[in-house]
């Protein structure tokens, strides 16, 4: 009778376990009783695992820190990169900079740092010491447009916001459409140079998020056969020589101006030698545009596909 008695004990349990295993996606796990682990992989290829979302977050990343405020995450962000200056929030909390000492991060007690995979590679010594310290650190950045709702979502599993990352990803694309919804079906389609850096006057690669805003705003990107400076890197090669080959073909020149192209100007780029035979120069169509609003995987690329349409199509998009 005993043994029949453990027999039946053994079997609930073996029940209950298994029924308590499964993916955990979720935050709340209501069946069990307990909170489910949060888990997603990283874009280095690390699986995170996290028993509730993070409440003291420290961004090292401007994207990440933009993004973490647009989810409603003011009073969990303990802490921001020395170099973040949007939204006006920021100013408000507390600068680290990634290349000083790790004890300053480890010392404000963080269950959650964000990066990307560049500040790995470049101080990895720095990443160590962190996770050294039993704290989470998460390694993100999308690469493309496409990655770019994927992103969103592994920050809100790991915040716990991912209903209003949904609603706000809707909402993005949908805005996003209108525009395109304005500019697909015109014809020619304007011919568009973009300028990333005046140094060795560079360019973007064709599947960035810079060169998807200027499909959706309605332009044809002149420069798709540019080359990736690197295997992971966005910019790409091109030159003085082949814009001025292509020159009578572009009939909009746009340069970023920020961290990357600081002294980027319509003046500027106008009056370089050469530069007078580009069609768009000639006919004054030569712009600069916030490089966060185009570079930077943020809810603000919509924002930045409005203004390239806008310069692309003045006619459109001013009446």
């Amino acid at each position: 009778m005993k043994k029949i008695v453990v027999y039946i004990l053994s079997f609930v349990l073996i029940l209950g376990i298994v029924g308590c295993s499964r993916p955990a996606e979720t935050v709340n796990d209501s069946d069990c009783g307990n909170e489910a682990v949060i888990q997603i992989t990283d874009d280095e290829g690390k699986v995170i695992t996290m028993e509730k979302p993070a409440q003291r977050i420290i961004s090292l990343y401007s994207a990440h820190t933009e993004n973490l405020f647009s989810l409603g995450l003011d009073e969990q962000i303990i802490g921001v990169g020395k170099s973040d200056n949007y939204p006006e929030q920021v100013k408000e909390k507390k600068a680290f900079d990634y290349k000083s000492d790790p004890e300053n991060v480890i010392a404000e007690k963080p269950d959650l740092v964000l990066i990307r995979p560049f500040i790995s590679k470049s101080v990895p010594d720095f990443v160590e010491a962190l996770e050294g310290a039993g704290i989470t650190v998460v390694s993100l950045y999308p690469n493309k447009f496409e990655d770019f709702d994927g992103y969103i979502m592994k920050l809100a599993k790991l915040t716990g916001k991912t209903e209003e990352a949904k609603a706000m990803l809707q909402s993005f694309h949908e805005e996003i459409q209108k525009i395109n919804d304005m500019t697909k079906d015109i014809q020619p389609k304007v011919r568009v140079f973009f300028e990333s850096t005046e140094n060795e006057c560079r360019t973007v690669t064709k599947d960035s998020m810079v060169a998807k805003a200027i499909e959706l705003a309605g332009g044809v990107n002149i420069a798709e056969d540019a080359q990736p400076v690197s295997e992971t890197s966005s910019i790409a090669s091109y030159g003085v020589e082949k814009v001025l080959e292509k020159g009578k073909e572009i009939d909009v020149y746009v340069a970023q101006k920020g961290a990357m192209n600081a002294r980027s100007s319509p003046e500027a780029i106008s009056s370089r030698p050469g530069y007078s035979a580009i069609k768009a120069v000639k006919e004054g169509r030569v712009y600069v545009i916030d490089e966060k609003l185009v570079s930077s995987p943020t809810f603000r690329f919509k924002q930045g596909v409005e203004e390239l349409a806008k310069m692309f199509y003045p006619d459109i998009f001013e009446n």
